[in-house]
């Protein structure tokens, strides 16, 4: 039931201060998983994002396919999980894969290319919000959001701004 996860997050810049300092602090992480293809790939990086965390909390780096099987497997039904994805298409590849997240937050997508700023730190482009969407249509409850300290904007209320 992935009960152990208790924050999904979208950050392109996965492991940083931000996560580090205030996120795993709220949620009380004791795992950061990082789950993204090429990453689980290149071991360099990801060791680099092994020693990006704070004394501690363990971190994982996984492969999309790694990671729904160890959910499937019960791996995070107890634990104080934090689950970082580098973008929203990889999110919405877990959620088709059968992984059910009760939310997702998104909280930080760079600016480039055609991509509209929702919240401040926080752009997304059509493809985006087209993923968000199936996810919503899935039972998962999307929201924006890049600090603790600063209010929820929901789905709906970010693709206004994205003019539709």
């Amino acid at each position: 039931m992935l009960n152990g996860i208790k924050l999904v997050r979208v950050d392109f810049r996965l492991i940083h201060g931000q996560v580090v300092t205030k996120w795993s602090n709220t949620v009380t992480a004791k795992t950061i998983i990082v789950v993204n293809d090429e990453l689980s790939e290149d071991e360099f990086m990801a060791d680099i994002y092994v020693m990006a965390a704070p004394p501690g909390i363990k971190v994982q780096v996984l492969s999309i396919a790694s990671f729904v099987e160890q959910a499937n497997a019960g791996q995070y039904d107890s634990g104080s999980i934090l689950v970082l994805f580098k973008n929203i298409e990889d999110v919405r590849n877990a959620v088709e894969r059968g992984i059910v997240f009760a939310e997702v937050q998104i909280g930080g997508l760079g600016a480039a290319g055609n991509r509209t700023s929702v919240v401040k730190g926080i752009s997304i482009d059509r493809d985006d919000a087209d993923n968000l969407i199936c996810m919503r249509d899935r039972g998962v409850e999307v929201y924006f959001q890049v600090t603790p300290e600063e209010t929820k904007l929901s789905l709906d209320k970010a693709l206004k701004k994205l003019g539709g």
